[in-house]
């Protein structure tokens, strides 16, 4: 499974912190935070790119960054700080996907991803007859 992140990049954002982040637990975040990804673009119809746009690679950092504090830290503080990482990632995410949602990707890519509607197709009960009894 392709990456947006690296541990370094991951461990740059925290600067000098007093615990040790074993390798182990930049790969499950890192991991986690990619299909996190994945599974909200595909929710709302963006392809999944197949080089990694800067938004998507600064979305990752942060969320591989709440899950770490979410690993190590425990006490007051850890709500505050995982909010702030995480609740990050998703404003940037959600920006990345409003953008393409928004005309900013190619005109054949936009239609192939449309929504489909379905408004004005019959229901399940109607399609086999079992409306409402007519007199």
């Amino acid at each position: 499974m392709p990456t947006y992140c690296t541990n370094e990049e991951v461990n740059s954002l925290f600067g000098d912190i007093s615990d040790e982040v074993p390798d182990e637990m930049f790969t499950i975040a890192i991991g986690n935070s990619t299909a996190w990804i994945e599974a909200n673009l595909k929710r709302h119809y963006v392809p999944i790119p197949t080089t990694v746009p800067s938004a998507l690679k600064t979305v990752a950092i942060y969320h591989s960054a709440s899950d770490i504090i979410l690993s190590l830290y425990h006490g007051d503080e850890l709500p505050v700080q995982y909010d702030v990482w995480f609740k990050k990632a998703q404003d940037l995410l959600d920006d990345y996907i409003d953008s393409y949602l928004n005309s900013e990707a190619e005109e054949a890519e936009l239609v192939k991803h449309q929504y489909v509607k379905h408004s004005h197709g019959r229901t399940y009960n109607q399609k086999r007859g079992r409306g409402r009894w007519r007199r």
